[in-house]
């Protein structure tokens, strides 16, 4: 008999996402991966829905497309609308008690599931996308088998309380990421366009060198973006190409010379890098997070730590095999792996 998992996803864009949004994204690969060993699948989301899974609508829209007029609600309304759905979901598996095999949740609301776990039959799986913190690990240390799951094992570091389950790496469909050995004359830089994604040195960067520079990314951090970002964009030497779609974030990944992911925060993965490698684009990282687990130095990318080594990297970017960081996401980052990573999960639990 075909194994039942649930999968919670995040309340804030569709499965899949139109744009951004990397966990939805692994979300949906997760369920075509698991449907096609044959597992039954339950999705728990927000928004239409069109893929394999039998779908439990929670929210009839995600948040990001819930019309909020910041000038008559609370500050607070967007973290209210996620604990409803949080909530929302907690009543729909207690329904539901018993139906599923395994739940797997990507909910950043990870903790409130867990005292869940003594009043329903099924195992629940928290996969953490965001960085732990002291309170957080208290918390979880509280309980003896948590079944937490971690996307690198930078994640974990100095957090040591918690009985994890194991580290699943993200993965994507390589097939969707088609491979480009003759990249064109210039650089790029994706994510959401904050201090913590530090998109300003990159343009600082590029402003000492010949190259150009794209940055991509929708979600826009104030006042930082407006302060600090738009005035060094000229449309020319630095272009913003706003929040894209699909097939413009592919060929963009494709066609760059190299990813620039300078980040100041502790990141627990960084899809972007995968998805960049994945076309045979190297990335330029700063060492933070999960950065050293995911690029080799020198061979799929260069590890660097300020503005001028940067600098230095982009003008030997060519020295780098476009070949080896494809390779590289097809034996450690692939849709498959991840896939087959979670399937052992599962199969450890259902025993």
């Amino acid at each position: 008999m075909a194994k039942r998992v649930a999968i919670i996803a995040p309340p804030f864009v569709k499965v899949p996402p139109k744009k951004q949004g990397g966990t939805e994204r692994i979300v949906e690969e997760t369920i075509d991966g698991l449907y096609k060993k044959g597992y039954k699948i339950t999705l728990f989301g927000a928004g239409e829905y069109k893929g394999k899974a039998k779908f439990i609508r929670i929210f009839k829209k995600p948040i990001s497309e819930i019309e909020i007029n910041r000038a008559t609600v609370e500050a607070s309304r967007d973290l209210r609308l996620e604990v409803v759905y949080i909530a929302s979901v907690i009543r729909e598996l207690i329904k539901r008690s018993g139906q599923f095999d395994v739940i797997l949740n990507h909910m950043r609301g990870e903790c409130l599931l867990l005292p869940l776990s003594k009043f329903i039959k099924s195992p629940i799986v928290s996969i953490l996308h965001l960085p732990l913190f002291k309170e957080m690990e208290e918390l979880i240390s509280f309980y003896k088998n948590p079944n937490i799951v971690t996307i690198s094992n930078s994640q974990r570091k100095g957090f040591n309380k918690i009985n994890y389950l194991s580290t699943v790496y993200n993965g994507i469909k390589l097939e969707d990421f088609k491979f480009n050995n003759s990249p064109k004359d210039y650089f790029l830089t994706m994510g959401a366009i904050g201090e913590h994604k530090n998109p300003k040195e990159a343009i600082l960067a590029t402003k000492k060198t010949k190259y150009k520079l794209i940055l991509a990314g929708g979600k826009k951090r104030e006042p930082y973006f407006s302060r600090e970002i738009l005035p060094l964009i000229d449309g020319k030497k630095i272009k913003y190409a706003g929040e894209v779609g699909e097939k413009q974030r592919i060929n963009l990944f494709k066609n760059a010379k190299a990813l620039l992911f300078p980040i100041k925060w502790q990141e627990p993965f960084g899809l972007v890098m995968i998805e960049a490698m994945a076309c045979g684009t190297p990335v330029i990282a700063y060492p933070a997070g999960a950065v050293k687990e995911v690029i080799e130095d020198k061979k799929t990318g260069f590890i660097v730590k300020n503005i001028n080594q940067m600098v230095e990297a982009m003008n030997k970017i060519h020295l780098v095999d476009r070949k080896k960081c494809r390779q590289r996401v097809e034996k450690k980052f692939s849709l498959q792996k991840m896939v087959d990573d979670y399937e052992i999960i599962i199969k450890k639990l259902t025993k």
